[in-house]
């Protein structure tokens, strides 16, 4: 619990695309932005300048100590997390980590292990959960009756101009998301009752199973186009359909009759069109012009650390998101992250 009137002082390791989004939100979360790590000095220093007072460093050594920062978000390549978050960690800090918070299961748990004897909070960047149409649709659930198939679409292009183990890499780094909002519809994890994988070609990946009589399936394609980000929930009496490039959710009716079936892609594709509108007219508003769900998520945590507060993403939920994360990598046959560079 921060007791001081003071501003929180959070810290970003890595100056890339995430990095600037994850300053940009802890400043709008209320906290000072007072240093930027990256080995690359020039890219330390260009984020570090947006921030009156932040500086830069090119080494976690260089700033790590609970007299000059509470938080710190890591936003280096996967394969360094662990190492950074121990480092972190056992100064005194609170994390936001980057997804997949560790590279392994047992070096995610080992991670909040360390956090609970320190009295630290952890937290990975799950934003999917925090966006206004995934808020929504926990409300609606009881609205589609008994849930029966949940369905994950993530076909990126971020592959680029990757070949072989990166392309697998950028799937893996890729899957805690669908994962995540798999853990929050049915909790408890994925489960290996009927559990199947496909690897087709490096960076696509099939996976499906059942759990508690719900089955659900991920398909991670970096090949595969246009770009889809999208989450599907079917119930005996609905569905609802997520948009999370955009963050917002419509709610489809069960009901079945000539005329409906007639009118669907009328009435499904008007409901998408009002709840795009909306959504896009609030997120100019708030100037959330991309990652929606990481601003509020981010807030969220900072709100607990203040208060002494729980997590908005519990141990319990990240651990089984990791956990399931290695058990879709394995049966797969994609490998581990290699050591990164730290950026």
């Amino acid at each position: 619990m921060r007791d001081s009137p003071e501003p929180l002082r959070a810290g970003v390791v890595g100056a890339g695309l995430m990095g600037g989004w994850h300053a940009a939100a802890a400043a709008r979360a209320g906290a000072r932005v007072a240093v930027v790590i990256d080995p690359d000095a020039a890219r330390a220093r260009s984020l570090a300048q947006k921030y009156r007072g932040a500086t830069s460093a090119a080494l976690l050594e260089e700033v790590l100590s609970p007299s000059s920062l509470d938080v710190l978000h890591v936003c280096a390549p996967p394969a360094a997390h662990y190492e950074i978050a121990a480092r972190a960690l056992d100064a005194g800090l609170h994390l936001i980590v980057e997804k997949p918070l560790a590279p392994t299961a047992a070096e995610t748990k080992a991670l909040y292990q360390r956090a609970a004897e320190r009295g630290a909070l952890v937290c990975p960047a799950h934003q999917f959960l925090f966006q206004d149409g995934t808020l929504k649709a926990r409300t609606w659930l009881p609205r589609i009756g008994r849930l029966v198939h949940l369905e994950a679409t993530f076909c990126s292009a971020g592959g680029g101009r990757r070949a072989g183990d990166e392309l697998d890499a950028v799937a893996a780094e890729i899957l805690p998301h669908p994962l995540s909002l798999l853990e929050c519809f049915l909790p408890g994890g994925i489960g290996t009752d009927h559990l199947a994988t496909g690897h087709p070609e490096p960076g696509e990946l099939r996976a499906s199973g059942e759990r508690a009589g719900v089955t659900w399936a991920i398909l991670v394609s970096l090949r595969a186009r246009p770009p889809v980000c999208a989450f599907e929930l079917f119930g005996s009496e609905g569905a609802i359909h997520l948009d999370l490039f955009h963050g917002f959710a419509v709610l489809e009716s069960g009901r079945v009759s000539k005329a409906q079936k007639i009118a669907r892609p009328l009435a499904l594709g008007l409901k998408g069109l009002s709840a795009g509108a909306l959504n896009l007219g609030r997120r100019v508003v708030t100037r959330e012009m991309a990652y929606p769900g990481l601003r509020r998520l981010v807030g969220s945590f900072y709100q607990a650390v203040r208060v002494g507060g729980a997590s908005p993403v519990t141990p319990a939920e990240a651990i089984a998101v990791a956990q399931a994360r290695d058990w879709l990598r394995l049966s797969a046959g994609l490998l581990p992250e290699r050591v990164g560079s730290g950026r």
